[in-house]
């Protein structure tokens, strides 16, 4: 052979093999689109998706973008999927992103064998993609949301206009209860003035009574005189008269013996008047009652208004806290709350995979974790010691045994940071203990803005919350839990 065709047939290989590495390079194929059947379907933005993008089925690609064009106002995507890559009437087409900022492809459901094959000529339903557009108006309408529960809350409380009303209540309330106790005492001493009356009217009617009786007999006597001289009839009267003076004999014997028992300290009236120690337990009950209200005094009673975002869940938070402060040490805590709990299910479906080693389809068992919220209403209650800036706390935490930590520092405690852990007990919607890091900022008069972190130890579950709350002493609760204690 010549060296001339030599060199001819050299060149024509190399042209060749150079040929079918840049095929296999841009994964072009042989002879058009023989090898894949053309899809189409529908999305209202496609930005960063461009020819050539991959479609993937649970990550696998199994095609890629054929055409990207305008129509009616939406993205008409032109698909080209592998003949070998089986699509089923319920399919259905989504955006997806490797990372926030990576690469745009296509993410394609199968959907169910059971459904039938997927009918030729119609579009895939498509479904939007998380974009950072999405998640930037999703932060403003946080933001709003924030706002306007901080305003709502700033009307709720009304001012310092409110706390005067109550205060003038409570004023009421106390003078009120005030005269209603001295009324007692003078009504005491008007009690005792009109039993020493009567014990006097009564001996008046025991040394009188006897000569009205004579009186009357004598009269019955002269009456008797004059019925048998003149009126036989005026009898019967003068019989009736002076059974009245013997009925009048009876009653002044009873009103004596009633007061010779009160006399000797017989009866609750007799025991009222004459016996010390009624009178001691009684001056002892009005030591107690001001000893009570006095205790009540020296106690404070601190509410706590609050409401936040719950960013993951997209739920809110409401709750209202209650510190019964017997010394600046040591407090008592109740709280009321509606909280949005997370919990975590498991779903099972069949879904068709490619084998890696036999490039086949497959039918596996697909697993997916998803979060639910139950918004439940929950109690705490809880006892808090401070040592310091540090404040310890134990016992239930929103249903649930737990305690916590929290550092306070700045004038009045306005700065705070803090842990809390509750929940110990192992499910399979949450499977660790739940943990909660709190953080505050008191910036004006009370009012404060709060954020933090959810569920720690749960990565499913996890999310950020922030929002706003209101804090103040309350003494008119007080003076309220005392005029209660009082009544009782």
């Amino acid at each position: 052979m010549k060296l001339e065709t030599k060199v001819g047939l050299f060149f024509t290989g190399t042209i060749a093999v150079l040929a079918l590495l840049i095929l296999r390079t841009e994964k072009l194929e042989v002879g058009g689109k023989r090898n894949q059947i053309e899809h189409y379907t529908y999305f209202d933005q496609v930005a960063g998706l461009n020819v050539q993008s991959k479609v993937r089925i649970a990550g696998v690609p199994v095609g890629d973008v054929r055409t990207i064009t305008l129509e009616n106002g939406k993205a008409r995507v032109g698909i080209g999927l592998s003949k070998d890559v089986p699509v089923y009437a319920d399919a259905n087409a989504s955006l997806g992103s490797i990372g926030i900022l990576g690469e745009k492809f296509i993410a394609l459901d199968p959907g169910h064998s059971e459904k039938g094959p997927f009918p030729d000529g119609q579009p895939f339903p498509s479904k939007g993609g998380i974009s950072i557009e999405n998640l930037m108006e999703t932060l403003s309408e946080v933001g709003k949301n924030v706002k306007g529960v901080t305003e709502a809350l700033d009307k709720s409380i009304g001012g310092e206009q409110g706390r005067q009303k109550l205060d003038e209540i409570v004023d009421n309330i106390r003078v009120l209860t005030a005269e209603f106790r001295s009324m007692a005492q003078e009504n005491h001493t008007a009690i005792n003035n009109t039993l020493a009356n009567a014990e006097a009217v009564t001996a008046e009617l025991k040394e009188k009574l006897p000569k009205l009786a004579l009186q009357f007999e004598t009269v019955g006597k002269n009456l008797n005189a004059i019925l048998d001289e003149n009126r036989p009839e005026l009898k019967g009267a003068v019989g009736d008269v002076r059974k009245m003076a013997h009925s009048f004999q009876g009653t002044a014997d009873n009103l004596k013996l009633l007061t010779d028992r009160i006399n000797n300290g017989e009866g609750t009236v007799g025991k009222l008047l004459h016996d010390e120690t009624t009178v001691n337990k009684i001056n002892e009950a009005v030591d107690n009652l001001s000893s009570m209200l006095g205790g009540f005094n020296k106690m404070d009673f601190k509410l706590d208004m609050n409401a936040a975002q719950w960013e993951k869940r997209k739920d809110s938070r409401v709750g209202l806290g209650i510190e019964i402060v017997p010394r600046p040490d040591y407090w008592y805590s109740l709280g009321f709350a509606s909280t949005p709990d997370g919990k975590i299910q498991e779903s099972v479906r069949t879904v068709i995979k490619l084998d890696p080693i036999t490039g086949l389809p497959v039918t596996v068992l697909e697993k997916n974790k998803y979060v639910t919220t139950d918004n439940a209403f929950t109690v705490s209650a809880q006892f808090a010691k401070r040592i310091g800036p540090a404040v310890f706390s134990a016992g239930i935490v929103e249903g649930k045994g737990g305690g916590g930590v929290e550092f306070r520092t700045m004038d009045q405690d306005r700065l705070r940071f803090g842990v809390l852990a509750y929940d110990f007990q192992k499910r399979d919607d949450k499977p660790n203990p739940r943990y909660r890091f709190t953080s505050s900022y008191q910036f004006w008069k009370g009012a404060y803005v709060q954020a933090g972190v959810q569920d720690i130890g749960n990565k499913d579950l996890r999310t950020i919350f922030f929002g706003a709350g209101l804090r103040w002493k309350d003494d008119d609760l007080k003076k309220m839990m005392g005029l209660a204690g009082a009544a009782k």
